[in-house]
Parts: C-alpha cells; structure tokens; sequence
C-alpha cells in the first residue's frame, strides 16, 4: 500500500472517530484542525503540490472557523 493511501485512510478514519466521539461542533472542528496540520505536517514529503494546496485551503477554512469559536468563547467570558 502507497504511503498516500495510508495517509488519508488514516485521516478519515480520523475524522469519523471524532466525529462520533465530540460532544460538540467546536470540540470536532477543533480535533480535526490538529489532525489536518499533523497529516499536512507529516505527509509533506509524500503529498503532490497540488494536493498540497487544497490540503491549505481547508486548513485554512478549519482555522478560520477555530478562530471564530475561540472569540465566541472569549465574548462568553467577557459578557
């Protein structure tokens, strides 16, 4: 088996736990944002360049949602 295939076999696997295992939205977007950068971090060398860019935009989407739950969670507090 290619390391590729092993890689996204490992990722969706990933993502389907965590989605059964998160009490919350947050929680999951969250836990899949870490194992996205750690699969991006470790598959770096194995990933095409343009897989590499789709792999960057939806990092970049999950933070842009991360960062939208950490300053609700801030407006909580304050409030």
């Amino acid at each position: 088996m290619k390391k590729i295939n092993l890689m996204v076999i490992t990722i969706s696997l990933w993502a389907i736990l965590t989605a059964l295992l998160s009490p919350s939205i947050g929680l999951y977007i969250t836990l899949l944002l870490i194992g996205t950068l750690i699969f991006f971090e470790i598959g770096d060398f194995f990933i095409s360049k343009n897989n590499k860019d789709s792999l960057k935009i939806m990092i970049y989407i999950l933070a842009g949602i991360f960062t939208t739950i950490v300053l609700n969670k801030v407006y909580t507090i304050i409030k």
